[in-house]
């Protein structure tokens, strides 16, 4: 290498040392810590997901609820799903089914 470049080098570490370690510091902080920001971008990504899922099992959750509060107080209920879901049947009855779309 040159020696002026290294000379140029040593006078501009001289002068910023201080800017350099703050720097270096910040960037420690950022990407190589426990609680870097990188990982803290990830981790709410992840919290959201979670939450979103969450939110949909509630919303399932109640569903349900409201259809086993309907079968425990509705036989007619109990007949329509057997009916919608699993194409039963009376004997007396002829079943007609659509083909699947």
């Amino acid at each position: 290498m040159d020696n002026g470049f290294l000379i140029q080098l040593k006078t501009f570490i001289g002068r910023h040392k201080y800017l350099i370690v703050f720097v270096l510091f910040v960037l420690v902080i950022s990407v190589a810590s426990d609680n870097s920001l990188v990982k803290r971008i990830v981790q709410k990504r992840e919290i959201r997901a979670l939450q979103e899922q969450l939110r949909k099992s509630y919303e399932l959750k109640r569903e349900n609820e409201l259809i086993l509060n309907d079968l425990n107080n509705d036989s007619l209920v109990i007949d329509r799903i057997a009916r919608e879901r699993y194409n039963m049947h009376r004997e007396d009855e002829d079943l007609f089914l659509e083909p699947p779309r």
